[in-house]
């Protein structure tokens, strides 16, 4: 066996790779195998670069993967190298496989729990037993136990919005870390946020505790009422109740938020992992609506205000910072 054999067959498992996901773009099990495989092996993620590079040069990327990876040209975006000093290859493969693990160890740990998921840029409605809907945003989870005197849905990743069927006879909780939200029946939204919970009410009311410091949060928040708790501290503003949850309408609506804060919430949109390096870039402030469909474009248009650049690295990861 000659040395060059390791190389042609690594090529050979990457095309074989590409053709796969190109045939089945929205398959996430599928995709999770491919990031699994990158991630064994920083050659395998240069293997992978290179035949997707091959594959654009010759005209057969399929329309569904730009789709998935809007172009933005705000955006510079930085081919995984071929020829570089060993040390920055090094580097660069070992934080695009570090990222995939990043991405994926949360992912197939929420699956094991979930009774529902979405992919990321998948929206789905689900009616539960009793009528309730929940409409799930994307790159979201949720597992139910509708059981005797109780309804009960967690909330383990991402954000969904509630209506609920009045049943004052069988309270709906919806459980998110430590938050309990309590209703009878009521439309609002609840989001997993970095460090806590939101909850946004668009109709009717809640009631917001902290099970594990036994503490209530809100007693009755109302419509147009929303709530953040964020490491320990609760912050209750008002805003227009017809905003609730802008996601539905593919919006990503900002009031003085942190640029921090909506990278995070557009991290879900993406499917690799947004590094932000600058922590007083991420201290910004930011008021605007950014489309959600457009999540790259929508990066470019909340840092550069502030001096901010995006630099993608294949679909995988992409670093916020200022030069």
């Amino acid at each position: 066996m000659t040395s060059a054999d390791p190389v042609s067959s690594r090529r050979d498992q990457a095309l074989d790779w590409l053709m796969r996901v190109q045939q089945a773009p929205h398959d996430t099990q599928l995709r999770a195998q491919l990031a699994h495989w990158c991630a064994s092996d920083v050659a395998n993620v240069e293997a992978y670069g290179k035949a997707e590079r091959i594959w654009r040069l010759t005209g057969q990327l399929a329309p569904s993967t730009a789709a998935q990876w809007p172009p933005a040209p705000a955006a510079k975006v930085v081919p995984l190298p071929t020829r570089t000093a060993p040390r920055r290859r090094w580097w660069l493969g070992a934080a695009v496989a570090a990222c995939l693990l990043v991405a994926i160890a949360p992912t197939l740990s929420v699956r094991l729990q979930a009774d529902y998921r979405t992919a990321q840029g998948e929206t789905r409605d689900i009616t539960l037993a009793d009528g309730s809907v929940v409409q799930m945003d994307s790159d979201t989870a949720i597992a139910v136990d509708y059981a005797g005197s109780h309804r009960d849905v967690r909330l383990l990743a991402g954000q969904a919005f509630f209506k609920v069927m009045p049943d004052k006879a069988k309270p709906f909780h919806v459980r998110a870390d430590a938050v309990r939200v309590t209703v009878t029946g009521t439309a609002f939204n609840v989001e997993l946020r970095p460090g806590g919970v939101g909850v946004d009410v668009e109709h009717g009311s809640v009631r917001v505790d902290d099970t594990q410091r036994a503490q209530a949060l809100a007693s009755a928040l109302s419509a147009g009422q929303r709530l953040r708790y964020v490491d320990g501290l609760v912050q209750v503003r008002s805003f227009q109740p017809s905003q609730a949850a802008a996601w539905r309408q593919g919006q990503l609506i900002a009031d003085e938020a942190t640029v921090a804060e909506l990278v995070a919430e557009l991290e879900r949109y993406l499917p690799g992992k947004v590094v932000l390096r600058d922590q007083s870039l991420g201290e910004q402030r930011v008021t605007g609506v950014y489309d959600l469909r457009k999540p790259e474009a929508a990066l470019s248009a909340v840092v550069r205000p502030h001096g901010g650049k995006v630099t993608a690295y294949g679909p995988w990861l992409v670093i916020l910072s200022r030069p």
